[in-house]
C-alpha cells in the first residue's frame, strides 16, 4: 500500500511517501527552494572560455546561464537581439538550486508545470511521459499535443492518462494565459526580480506526488485537505484521503525511520548491509554479505544480496535526494547470467523515481555506474550539518598521536621546580591515558601534572603552568 503523507506542524509544511510503512521520499520546507521560479534578470559578465554569462536576479547569489541554453526564439522573442551581452535583460528560470558555494543554475528553456501538461513557450517541442505504456492511451494524448499547440511546446504528464480531453485543454489555455502575464511583467520590469515562483510545498506535492500509484492520503489540515479532495476527483483511480489533527509523522513512524538516515551503513533483510559515502559529486555504494550464509551457492548467495542492495539502493537515492555520479560495489558473482539478472532488477528498481537517472552499466574493474539527476540539495544537506569536532570528515585524531603529543609538550618544560602545578586539560575519551602520560616523563614532572577533562574536541588539549606563590 502506497501511502501519501501532508503533514503541517508550526505553519512548515512537509511530506513523505510510504509504502507497505517503509519511507520512500521526503519533502521538507526546511529550505526554500528556487527551482523552477522564473526571473528578471541582468547579464553581470559573460565568460567566452566557459560559453557562459553570469545573471543577477536579485538573489544572494548571481546565477549561472549557459549560452548554448538560448535558442534562436529566444534570443529573438526575449533578448531582442542575435546575441547575449553585458547588462542586457533577460527572462531565465531556475534550472538547479543553488548548493554549496555554487549559485543556482539557470536556463532561458522556460517551462510552465502544471498538473496534466508541461508548456514549453519558447519551444516545438512535443511528446508523451514515457510512463504512460498504454499504446491507445499514447496515441491520443499524441493527438491532443498536435491539435494543441502548433507554433509552441506541450509535453503531457503521467497524471494525464485517461483524464477527459476537456480537463487537460482547460489547463493548457490556464498555462498559455500565465505566460502572457510573464512575457507582460518582464517587459514593464526595470531591474532584477521575481516574476513568478513555484507553488507552496503543499501544492507542489499535491501535484507532483498525487497520482493513480497512492491508496491513502493522510492531511492534518483542513485547508490542504479540501485541496486534496479537489484534486482528487481528476485522479481515473482515486485514493482514500484521511483528515486527522496529529502529528502524522510522529503517528505513522516517519520520525523513527528519518533518524536512520544519518547512519552510514544500511541493513539488509537477509543479513547483509549495504555501506553508503557521498562526496560533492560522487556517491559509492559498497554492498558487503556480513553474517548471511543461509544459502548453500555462493553465485545464489551474493546475488540474492545484491538484488535486496539494489532495491535498497534505489530508495536510499529517493529518500536522501541523492544526485550526480553512482558507484555501486556489488559482491562479485560468477558469471554475466548473474549480472544481467541483476541489471534488470535495478531498472526495475529505479523506474518509480520521477528524477532523471542513467543505468551506464558494470566497468571492466566490476564496479557499477549510474548517474542521477537532482533539482534540489540533497535530504542530508537539509536535515544535517557537519560536526563540528571532525569537520564533516567522519574521524578525529588518535588518542595515541594525541599522548605522545602531550608527552612531547611536558618534556620541552625547563625548570619545572619554578611551578608548583602542570594542568593537563584532555577530552573526557583520553581518562584512561592519565597513567601512560606520568610513566612517559620524569619523575619531577609527573608529581606535579594534574588532569582536567574539560576540552570540547577528543583532538585538542592545554597545558597551563602555574607558578609557585612567594
Amino acid at each position: 500500500m502506497n501511502q501519501l503523507i501532508i503533514n503541517l506542524q508550526e505553519k512548515r509544511v512537509n511530506g513523505a511517501i510510504l509504502s507497505d510503512g517503509v519511507l520512500q521520499e521526503l519533502f521538507t520546507e526546511e529550505n526554500e527552494f528556487l527551482s523552477g521560479n522564473i526571473y528578471v534578470g541582468r547579464v553581470e559578465k559573460i565568460i567566452t572560455g566557459l560559453n557562459a554569462a553570469f545573471v543577477d536576479i536579485g538573489e544572494s547569489k548571481n546565477a549561472f546561464l549557459k549560452l548554448s541554453d538560448l535558442s534562436r526564439q529566444y534570443l529573438n522573442q526575449i533578448a531582442g537581439s542575435e546575441t547575449l551581452k553585458e547588462g542586457m535583460k533577460v527572462l531565465v528560470q531556475v534550472k538547479h538550486d543553488a548548493i554549496g558555494s555554487k549559485g543556482p543554475q539557470v536556463t532561458g528553456k522556460i517551462s510552465l508545470a502544471g498538473r496534466f501538461l508541461v508548456y514549453f513557450p519558447l519551444s516545438r517541442a512535443k511528446g508523451v511521459s514515457k510512463k504512460v505504456l498504454d499504446q491507445k492511451e499514447r496515441d491520443r494524448l499524441k493527438k491532443l499535443t498536435r491539435n494543441l499547440a502548433k507554433n509552441e511546446g506541450v509535453v503531457v504528464r503521467t497524471a494525464a492518462e485517461l483524464v477527459p480531453e476537456e480537463v487537460i485543454v482547460e489547463e493548457f489555455e490556464e498555462l498559455k494565459k500565465e505566460w502572457t502575464e510573464i512575457l507582460k511583467d518582464f517587459k514593464r520590469a526595470r531591474k532584477s526580480k521575481l516574476l513568478r515562483s513555484e507553488p507552496t510545498v503543499a501544492d507542489y506535492i499535491i501535484r507532483e506526488q498525487l497520482n493513480k500509484q497512492i491508496d491513502e492520503v493522510y492531511v492534518n489540515d483542513e485547508t490542504v485537505y479540501e485541496k486534496v479532495k479537489e484534486a482528487c476527483k481528476r485522479i481515473s483511480r482515486r485514493p482514500v484521503v484521511n483528515l486527522s489533527k496529529e502529528d502524522l509523522f510522529d503517528k505513522l513512524g516517519v520520525y523513527n525511520q528519518l533518524g536512520h538516515m544519518q547512519e552510514r551503513t544500511i541493513d539488509l533483510p537477509s543479513g547483509g548491509y549495504i555501506a553508503l559515502d557521498t562526496t560533492e559529486a560522487l556517491t559509492v555504494f559498497d554492498v558487503n554479505s556480513a553474517s548471511f550464509v543461509a544459502e548453500k551457492s555462493h553465485a545464489e548467495l551474493a546475488y540474492k544480496i545484491n538484488v535486496e542492495a539494489a532495491h535498497e539502493i534505489a530508495r536510499q537515492l529517493r529518500l536522501r535526494n541523492i544526485g550526480g555520479i553512482v558507484i555501486i560495489d556489488f559482491i562479485d558473482m560468477p558469471s554475466k547470467d548473474y549480472y544481467d539478472r541483476l541489471l534488470k532488477e535495478l531498472q526495475s528498481a529505479v523506474k518509480g523515481d520521477s528524477a532523471h537517472i542513467e543505468l551506464i552499466g558494470f566497468t571492466k574493474l566490476g564496479l557499477f555506474e549510474m548517474t542521477r539527476k537532482r533539482k534540489s540539495p540533497s535530504v542530508d544537506q537539509l536535515l544535517f550539518t557537519s560536526c563540528p569536532v571532525c569537520k564533516g570528515t567522519g574521524r578525529v585524531i588518535s588518542p595515541l598521536v594525541i599522548v605522545k603529543r602531550v608527552v612531547n609538550e611536558l618534556s620541552k618544560i625547563q625548570n619545572i621546580n619554578e611551578y608548583n602545578t602542570v594542568k593537563v586539560t584532555l577530552h573526557q575519551r583520553l581518562s584512561g591515558y592519565v597513567e601512560k602520560i606520568k610513566q612517559s616523563v620524569n619523575d619531577s614532572i609527573a608529581k606535579k601534572v594534574v588532569f582536567s577533562f574539560d576540552a570540547s574536541s577528543p583532538g585538542d588539549f592545554h597545558l597551563t603552568l602555574i607558578k609557585k606563590t612567594s
